[in-house]
């Protein structure tokens, strides 16, 4: 369980990605999470480019990524990461 709801950790990819090179893919994920449309692929994409970037990036991308994350911590329980929409 994560800290951070997915919607969250798009928009931190977001501003992580606003340098890199461009992708189609990841832009699309990107802005279907928070339109509560996104499929279970791009849901698995925006975990995944996350991880990337807490493995393999730098500086403040590279924090930033880790602390979307991040496991939930203390006796309160945490949000799958997978969590969008209404429920």
């Amino acid at each position: 369980m994560f800290a951070m709801t997915l919607k969250e950790q798009a928009k931190v990819l977001q501003r992580i990605c606003l340098l890199a090179p461009y992708d189609a893919a990841r832009t699309a994920a990107i802005e279907a999470v928070p339109q509560d449309r996104a499929t279970a692929e791009q849901m698995r994409l925006v975990q995944g480019a996350l991880l990337r970037w807490a493995e393999n990036g730098t500086g403040i991308a590279r924090t930033e990524a880790r602390k979307a994350l991040a496991p939930k911590t203390g006796d309160e329980a945490g949000v799958h990461w997978y969590t969008t929409g209404k429920s």
